[in-house]
């Protein structure tokens, strides 16, 4: 059985910066299921090669309740933003993506499964996995990775939460 063993990163790594233009949309957030709106609230993440600016969640949007019965929204909804961060930026050494939701903490933690140490490339783009989706849940949540080494095969060593990616699995996004 292949053992989970958590990772250190090997950079400091900086929370993106929070912005809101309050009166002048900067452009259409996109959402699961086709939802779509304009949005003066925006992410800057700071990356090597400069800073990238990511559309956040508009201010009006209410996140699904904080309640069991909104428990299979919050899982899809996190699934749908996941995958659709990691598109063009998949690193080769991530087997999987769980997201486990605490829903008394208002927090969610990606459980990165990588199959070998992670390149500084590799972390940087999984860095800008969790900006997406931290702007995807600005003000519902707080979104927090962890890098886990050598993906288990053996059900019950994984983390608990919806697996929102697999390696090999067939891509699935509804945009």
């Amino acid at each position: 059985m292949a053992q989970v063993s958590p990772c250190i990163s090997r950079g400091a790594r900086r929370a993106p910066e929070r912005f809101d233009t309050t009166l002048h949309p900067l452009g259409v957030f996109r959402f699961r299921g086709g939802r779509q709106a304009p949005t003066t609230r925006g992410l800057i993440h700071e990356t090597p090669e400069g800073r990238r600016f990511i559309l956040a969640r508009p201010a009006e949007w209410a996140a699904p309740p904080w309640r069991l019965e909104a428990w299979f929204e919050w899982q899809a909804d996190l699934a749908w933003s996941i995958r659709r961060a990691l598109l063009g930026q998949t690193p080769a050494s991530l087997a999987m993506v769980i997201a486990a939701l605490d829903m008394p903490g208002r927090m969610v933690t990606l459980h990165h499964l990588l199959q070998r140490l992670p390149s500084r490339q590799d972390e940087e783009a999984l860095d800008a996995v969790e900006a997406e989706v931290s702007a995807d849940f600005l003000d519902c949540c707080r979104i927090r990775s962890q890098f886990l080494l050598n993906a288990p095969v053996e059900e019950g060593a994984l983390p608990k939460g919806i697996v929102a990616y697999r390696r090999g699995q067939q891509p699935y996004f509804d945009a």
